[in-house]
């Protein structure tokens, strides 16, 4: 891969945190709330819809779940992370699996080096973390990397979803606020509203649907997962 001159802000200090996070370095212990152990039940669906094909790209794959899914229906899957911990447990766990996926650390918003590979991306939940520009941005870099055509299926908790995670996770984690300050300037947490996404891939992409369902995720002290509201959409490549 070529690596760019230089890198967009904060992507180095984004790194070092997802890499504490992975590593069990973090307030939510040894087990981030979205990573979940198994597929999200939204791509294990779309799969079995036939809405899934050719060559697959899974940018925030994580630790390689949904990924390794579709590896295991035959799929040729490329996983993609900033976090050089979150690959490596993927890599570790194609191997034990005995699955033929490829995963890689890169940037979502770069994508260097994968120009006109893909005909289907999973993103579960990379999407809802950026700001409208930043949005705009990740969907440039999709566009360059997918062929004419190509679909992607945006996973993304909902404001709704947002709100009940916070909340949710406050009563279990002592330095996460129950709500983020109402602001400009603060952390504005990972969700996104329908327009939202609809915005972000106004460009160069016909917006096929946006549609209410579930995401997974987990809480440090439970054993099942959480089911939140979430927006699944499906953008194709003009």
């Amino acid at each position: 891969m070529n690596e760019p001159a230089s890198r967009p802000d904060g992507i180095d200090a984004l790194t070092d945190v997802f890499d504490a996070v992975y590593r069990g370095e973090s307030p939510f212990g040894k087990r981030p709330p979205w990573d979940i152990g198994k597929p999200q039940p939204a791509f294990v669906a779309l799969e079995e819809a036939g809405l899934i094909s050719g060559a697959v790209l899974d940018p925030g794959c994580g630790t390689g779940e949904d990924a390794l899914h579709l590896a295991g229906k035959g799929y040729a899957v490329t996983g993609l992370d900033l976090s050089p911990t979150a690959i490596s447990i993927a890599q570790r766990k194609s191997k034990e699996r005995g699955l033929d996926a490829t995963f890689e650390v890169a940037s979502a918003l770069e994508l260097a080096g994968y120009d006109g590979r893909f005909d289907t991306v999973i993103d579960c939940g990379l999407a809802h973390t950026f700001d409208a520009d930043k949005l705009r941005t990740y969907a440039e870099a999709l566009h360059r990397v997918c062929r004419p055509g190509a679909v992607v299926h945006v996973l993304a908790i909902s404001d709704r979803g947002a709100e009940e995670l916070q909340a949710r996770l406050a009563e279990e984690i002592e330095q996460i606020p129950a709500k983020l300050p109402d602001n400009a300037s603060a952390p504005r947490g990972p969700k996104h509203s329908a327009d939202g996404l609809r915005n972000g891939f106004a460009d160069g992409w016909t917006v096929e649907s946006i549609t209410d369902t579930h995401m997974h995720s987990i809480l440090p002290s439970a054993t099942a997962p959480l089911d939140l509201p979430a927006w699944l959409g499906r953008f194709r490549r003009t």
